[in-house]
């Protein structure tokens, strides 16, 4: 993961104790978002390129099985048939797989791995980003450090960069609910992180001066980021999902079984 460019925040605060949680404030910021295609030829014949995204989303239009994948699945990959409501993807080049609910929809601009959306939800999505082989060298997620360090990062990633405004009167807020480890049944460890942000912004936009602000200020976002971090061939794996913060404990289930789904192997070069 590369490291988020350094911005002083204003206004931070930190809170220790049994609850373990981080809270900080970001100065005033908007996130950029970068779409791009990485092309990749599939044989020296043909001039026809296709992505290995393309690849993987392909598998989308069809409900995926173990039987049906036969013997070009990696073992450790081959898990076992996703439950009624959900389908396997897996990413035999890149070596991860996860499931999800079979209803959500690929979303091809993503400059991500893969990129699903929840159909039904517009602020529910997921997205898988994996560091570049060329610039990073991890050997196991605890690289990162403990759970908690990792999801200080993640914080300060979000704050600093991500999700970044440079709207005058726009302040967004970071906090971490959750961070834990728990070793998978295929022996690696992962870090499952949630972290819960949100924005806050004046309605005025012609606002000149900070009472104008803070009178018409108001909250336009609420959202938690749940995230599951892993380490193979490496390199670091990430799979993020988002959901509206009013929606995260009734989506909880959901949340669970596709981050608990989430493995990263070994693969052949």
């Amino acid at each position: 993961m590369s490291a988020a460019k350094q911005i002083r925040i204003h206004n931070g605060c930190h809170q220790n104790g049994s609850s373990n949680k981080i809270c900080r404030r970001s100065r005033p910021f908007v996130a950029v978002v970068r779409a791009s295609v990485r092309h990749h030829p599939q044989e020296a014949s043909s001039r026809q390129e296709t992505t290995r995204r393309d690849a993987l989303l392909s598998l989308l239009s069809i409900p995926i099985s173990v039987s049906q994948l036969g013997h070009g699945v990696l073992p450790a990959l081959a898990f076992t048939a996703p439950p009624p409501g959900y389908r396997a993807l897996v990413d035999k080049l890149d070596g991860y797989s996860f499931i999800c609910p079979e209803n959500w929809i690929a979303v091809t601009s993503s400059g991500n791995d893969i990129f699903l959306r929840n159909p039904r939800s517009v602020e529910e999505n997921l997205f898988v980003d994996i560091t570049s082989p060329s610039s990073s060298r991890f050997k196991s997620v605890t690289d990162l450090g403990s759970p908690e360090d990792a999801a200080k990062r993640l914080l300060d990633q979000y704050l600093t960069k991500e999700f970044m405004s440079t709207r005058l009167g726009i302040s967004r807020y970071g906090e971490i609910v959750s961070a834990s480890s728990r070793v998978a049944i295929d022996g690696q460890t992962y870090y499952d992180i949630a972290i819960r942000m949100t924005s806050y912004g004046s309605r005025n936009a012609y606002a000149a001066t900070r009472t104008e602000v803070l009178r018409d200020y108001s909250l336009e976002w609420d959202r938690t980021l749940s995230t599951v971090l892993g380490v193979a061939n490496n390199r670091l794996y990430t799979l993020r999902l988002q959901t509206a913060s009013s929606d995260y404990d009734r989506d909880k289930t959901t949340l669970a079984t596709i981050m608990e789904s989430f493995r990263c192997k070994e693969v052949e070069v």
